[in-house]
């Protein structure tokens, strides 16, 4: 016997779903469950979208209808500041609280009340009209009237909708219509009250004011009347009221006597100096004025006489005496004036000197009557305020009285409600696609689950991870399909033969030179190793062993499970002697090898199942049997039990060059395997390689790194 080889050691690595590590799902291997439970998630998907669908034609249709109100934001009372009307968000509070107001409890029970909901069956169930007093009942039908209404607004214009589902279309149009007009009616009512309020109490403040007056003027007249203030355009006592007119004719009087004496003064200044025409009042007099236009022109047309005639003409000397008498008018009319602003200043002097002794008697009666005035002044201030109070009081209750007279809603009806044609719910194409998102949920969730619970070997990566040998094939599951050939079942182990050129064969191929080439001295005798009963161990062996034999190799397959044994069955062996009659000296090594009918395979198959104390593999006869074997074969197979049931399985494995071993796709789990392979190892027995039996090629079942993961790329190779 050959001494094993050390197996090379494969380190464990961090994997998307690895069963030892985090339970972490990177999105590559999510897509690899979709791809594997894509079936299942469908079925879900496809189930719950059915119940769903389903669950929508169980449920009684409901109808909704809609109508528009429009609110006017800049309504408002006589009390209201102008300035709140014109800000935006005082615009959309009051939007805002009028749709509360719309979806109030006030107009849902208004509304149930004229329209006599509380005996109708959708809002009453009828098995509740016996056990509620009648205020229950109500409340109860109105909670049911809001849980079927919706207000919604638009935040860009003022529309509210006002939306109502029912049972019947007509009955929700009805409803949505009554819920508007009921809102707009409670918009009026509620103004109007408030305003008969505002009425009444600004009537009993107008009242109350209106003596404050009465009595304040009644006072303010009395004290007049005992202090001689007199009422006026001007106020004070009879002396102010003396005082500004006097004070006014004296100034006006001292002004012009000053004029006058002043005017005089100058006028006798000029005649002083033989200027009598350069007095000021001279110059300005009209007939001092016309008189001088007429010398002007006469002076021109004396000199035009002299200029063509001389001064000798008798025309020059008629001209020259008109010329004369003009100057005598011009003096005379100016020593008149003259004479005049000295009359005229001695007048004014007079005058003022009168009003002088009026203004000090005046003086003298105002310093007695100050103390008066200033108590009347605040006397009428107290009046008038009162009477200003009084009139802008009396004006609101003018406004508020008419308002109440002509109050119009803040709010008008845009639209009616018209009676649906289609139900608003179930919406079933909605249905349909929540169910199918909930089923794609739950049943990805449901794979997920599945795979984390599953804890199994799935790839080519899991079985090195686990085993820590080197893999060498992935062997494809047949289906029922590829097994019928001809009209007739063939056993897997068979369709190794009739077919050849299949994927199922080529991978039993890719092991038997993995063996050949695998050193200098190619192993002889090779132990077909599991952890677990189940994983195709003997259909492989056999499957292995018929290559093998189609390949040209002497080889002999050894049925070493003797408990559960199958290959003789397999190859039709039976009534002669077996391995353990080989064994135990009862029968001879020729006439226990069965020749495979398919094949130039042998067979050392067991006759019956045995169950022994005996240890048959450790003694000498078991090695004779090996070393007869390896002279006359290239390959000796030997089909073990499996390794963490039976304890014979680990002796066989120790006896030999290497060995194999096999776990199955998505069904043998991960602890297993290690353990098995961790037993193995301890014995001192080489893990040759390792196999993965009954593969899935579709879905995504392999690692990047099996070869057969690529199968659809060169199918075209192969059969099948």
């Amino acid at each position: 016997m050959n001494s094993p080889v050390p197996a090379p050691e494969y380190p464990r690595r961090s994997y998307p779903l690895d069963q030892e590590g985090s339970g972490e799902i990177s999105v590559m291997a999510l897509l690899d469950i979709i791809a594997r439970r894509w079936i299942l998630i469908a079925g879900i998907a496809l189930a719950v979208t059915i119940a769903a669908i389903a669950a929508s034609f169980l449920m009684t249709p409901l109808y909704q209808a809609t109508s528009q109100v429009k609110i006017d934001p800049a309504a408002r009372t006589v009390t209201d500041e102008p300035s709140q009307q014109t800000s935006p968000q005082a615009d959309q509070s009051r939007i805002d609280t009028e749709v509360e107001i719309l979806r109030s409890r006030d107009i849902a029970g208004r509304v149930v009340r004229d329209l006599n909901l509380t005996s109708d069956p959708e809002f009453r169930p009828e098995s509740e009209t016996a056990a509620r007093s009648g205020a229950e009942t109500f409340d109860r039908v109105v909670e049911n009237f809001l849980d079927h209404l919706e207000i919604a607004r638009n935040s860009d214009n003022y529309i509210v909708s006002v939306n109502f589902r029912s049972e019947d279309p007509g009955k929700a149009a009805k409803i949505a219509n009554a819920v508007a007009q009921a809102y707009v009616a409670s918009t009026v009512e509620g103004r109007t009250a408030n305003a008969s309020e505002q009425a009444k109490f600004l009537s009993q403040r107008l009242n109350s004011l209106g003596q404050d007056v009465q009595s304040s003027e009644q006072q303010l007249a009395q004290y007049r009347s005992q202090a001689g203030i007199v009422e006026g355009t001007t106020q004070g006592t009879i002396a102010d009221q003396q005082v500004g007119p006097v004070a006014v004719q004296l100034a006006q009087a001292e002004s012009e006597a000053a004029s006058a004496q002043a005017d005089l003064n100058a006028a006798r200044t000029q005649v002083a100096k033989g200027q009598l025409t350069a007095v000021s009042s001279v110059l300005n007099s009209p007939v001092i004025a016309n008189l001088r236009s007429q010398r002007a022109q006469v002076a021109d047309q004396l000199a035009q006489i002299e200029a063509r005639y001389g001064p000798r003409h008798p025309e020059y000397t008629r001209v020259k005496s008109q010329l004369d008498e003009i100057d005598q008018g011009l003096r005379e009319e100016a020593e008149r004036i003259v004479s005049g602003l000295a009359s005229r200043a001695q007048a004014a002097q007079a005058r003022a000197a009168s009003l002088r002794s009026s203004m000090n008697q005046v003086r003298s009666e105002q310093a007695a009557n100050t103390r008066a005035a200033v108590t009347a002044d605040s006397l009428e201030r107290e009046v008038k305020a009162k009477q200003e109070a009084y009139d802008q009081l009396a004006q609101t209750l003018q406004q508020v009285n008419q308002q109440r007279r002509n109050m119009l809603p803040n709010a008008v009806i845009a639209q009616r409600a018209s009676v649906p044609l289609d139900p608003y719910s179930p919406n079933r194409i909605l249905f349909g696609a929540i169910g199918l998102m909930i089923g794609l949920i739950l049943g990805l969730g449901s794979a997920v689950l599945i795979e984390l619970l599953s804890r199994r070997i799935r790839t080519s990566t899991d079985l090195e991870r686990e085993v820590g040998a080197p893999f060498l094939a992935s062997i494809p599951r047949l289906t029922s399909r590829q097994l019928r050939i001809d009209g007739e079942r063939v056993s897997p182990e068979r369709f190794a033969v009739v077919r050849p050129m299949s994927s199922y064969v080529e991978a039993f191929r890719v092991v038997r030179n993995s063996i050949v080439l695998s050193a200098q001295t190619p192993p002889k005798t090779i132990a077909i190793l599991s952890a677990l009963p189940g994983e195709g161990k003997s259909t492989s062996s056999l499957s292995l062993a018929r290559v093998m034999a189609l390949s040209g190799d002497r080889t002999i397959l050894i049925d070493c499970d003797l408990r559960r044994g199958r290959l003789g069955s397999m190859v039709g062996a039976a009534d002669r002697p077996g391995l353990v009659e080989v064994l135990t000296g009862n029968g001879q090594l020729a006439d226990a090898v069965v020749k495979d009918p398919e094949t130039d395979l042998d067979i050392l198959p067991l006759r019956d199942k045995t169950f022994t104390p005996v240890d048959l593999f450790s003694g000498e006869a078991m090695h004779a049997l090996l070393a007869d074997l390896r002279e006359r074969y290239d390959f000796v197979i030997l089909d073990t039990a499996p390794v963490l049931a039976v304890a014979d399985s680990r002796i066989v494995a120790s006896l030999c060059d290497t060995s194999i071993f096999i776990a199955r796709s998505e069904s043998t789990p991960p602890r297993a395997a290690r353990a098995a392979a961790d037993l193995i190892r301890h014995d001192g027995t080489t893990i040759g390689g390792s196999i993965l039996s009954m593969v899935s090629l579709r879905g995504g079942r392999l690692s990047a790194s099996d070869p057969a993961y690529y199968s659809a790329k060169y199918r075209q190779y192969r059969e099948a």
